[in-house]
């Protein structure tokens, strides 16, 4: 099997459309981006949808079964995806291994949807982008911001306890440094209208940039 490094690449190669990374801390409103992508003609593809999907795969979810206890990530039978989480969490050894045998899967499969499609814009939305190395697969890496007390109590009000956001938040790389790489920062503090307003705006660039080239 090609390795993550080798769909990187295959990934970053892709001609005729514009490949967008969208990332951000959580509860920044990476769902909703993705939406507003979608109502503007992109075509999208969530990182975590994709990985669900690879954690049920026959050979993945075989491998997992012989490398965890069954009893700690089954739940009547099924592999429970809360409990692989706990278990890979505290465990930087096993949280690679799961990612060595995952990330592969994940590129080719994207790389697949994206050049199956015939839109000229294709967004990839993965909460660790930046954690994983990706950056350099797309033309351009949108990271949303809001005000870390936006942040936490977006998060509180979805569920989450306080500990739990705030664990699950030091684990990924802090905000500041997520907009640091981004090639582009978009503010998501407002209302749900003004961010796609934005993506909108961008989307409008995007199909001109592509359009311009294809026309070369």
């Amino acid at each position: 099997m090609k390795g993550a490094a080798w769909w990187k690449r295959r990934l970053a190669g892709i001609k005729g459309r514009a490949v967008v990374g969208l990332t951000g801390p959580i509860a920044s409103g990476k769902s909703l981006a993705l939406a507003c992508f979608a109502r503007h003609g992109a075509f999208c593809v969530s990182a975590d949808a994709v990985s669900a999907e690879v954690l049920t795969s026959p050979a993945c979810y075989n491998k997992i079964l012989r490398k965890f206890s069954p009893y700690k990530i089954l739940t009547n039978g099924t592999l429970d995806k809360k409990k692989l989480a706990a278990e890979v969490f505290g465990s930087p050894a096993k949280r690679r291994w799961l990612e060595k045998l995952l990330h592969p899967e994940i590129l080719r499969r994207t790389y697949s949807l994206i050049t199956d499609s015939p839109k000229k814009i294709a967004v990839m939305e993965a909460p660790l982008l930046f954690e994983a190395g990706l950056q350099d697969c797309f033309m351009l890496t949108v990271c949303l911001a809001a005000p870390a007390r936006t942040l936490e109590e977006r998060a509180l009000a979805r569920g989450w306890s306080r500990a739990g956001y705030r664990a699950r938040a030091k684990a990924q790389l802090p905000p500041e440094r997520k907009y640091a790489l981004a090639s582009l920062v978009l503010d998501n503090s407002g209302r749900p209208e003004e961010l796609d307003g934005k993506i909108g705006f961008l989307c409008g660039f995007l199909k001109d940039l592509v359009s311009r080239k294809d026309s070369k």
